[in-house]
């Protein structure tokens, strides 16, 4: 008997509709979802279900619309949360970030709050510009981000807010940077960087922005000589 292939994103229901057409072709071949091996010679999108999920399709369908209505109910209480907690977590968090940026932070902390991820994600940069006010070790920074189990569209926004708003956060976005670099991301970075510096009052964080752009202007330049 011969094994097909399914493809990358072939669910459940594609996997029996491509075992039927060869049973009608008079073909008895198989296929492996995940470990369970379904055959054309006996399978119905019933039986598929049960061996695979425990429940007959019907069943199968009735809770997975009940776990989505469960979790929108639950996305909608933790916005709620989120937009009810927003002042206190600006003024909580304030001092993290340069004054000139403080209606900015506001503004992004609201958006986050009422948008998919709740406010989680400003949240875990939060977690990460505290870390860096008290000079914690970048090494133990990147443990802490990775310990917060991001998507690849939280880590991107956290990172760059962490670059943004934070008094010293470009070290940290810069440890934490994977694929490639590209002329308009140094562009982009430069542009907050100098914003930060020409209101940086603290010597200390003047001197740190000061490297941070340096370090960014030689990426510019090597990206700019390699194109």
């Amino acid at each position: 008997m011969k094994e097909i292939r399914l493809l990358a994103g072939e669910d459940l229901d594609d996997a029996v509709k491509k075992l039927l057409v060869f049973k009608n072709k008079g073909m008895s071949v198989y296929c492996n979802f995940n470990g369970t091996y379904l055959y054309s010679d006996t399978v119905t999108l019933d039986s598929a279900y049960i061996q695979v999920c425990g429940c007959t399709k019907k069943i199968y369908d009735e809770m997975l619309k009940k776990d989505i209505a469960y979790s929108k109910r639950i996305n909608e209480l933790e916005k709620k949360l989120a937009i009810y907690e927003l002042d206190d977590k600006f003024e909580n968090s304030k001092h993290l970030v340069y004054p000139f940026r403080h209606d900015e932070w506001y503004k992004t902390l609201k958006t986050d709050a009422e948008g998919l991820y709740t406010g989680i994600i400003t949240k875990n940069a939060i977690e990460i510009m505290n870390g860096i006010e008290e000079n914690k070790p970048i090494d133990e920074l990147i443990k802490v981000f990775f310990d917060q189990g991001h998507s690849g569209a939280s880590a991107y926004w956290a990172r760059y807010f962490i670059m943004k708003f934070s008094k010293n956060g470009y070290p940290f976005y810069n440890a934490t940077h994977y694929g490639k670099w590209e002329l308009d991301e140094c562009e982009d970075i430069l542009n907050i960087l100098q914003e930060n510096e020409a209101n940086a009052d603290e010597l200390c964080y003047v001197d740190e922005v000061s490297k941070s752009k340096k370090s960014v202007k030689a990426r510019q330049r090597r990206l700019t000589n390699n194109n």
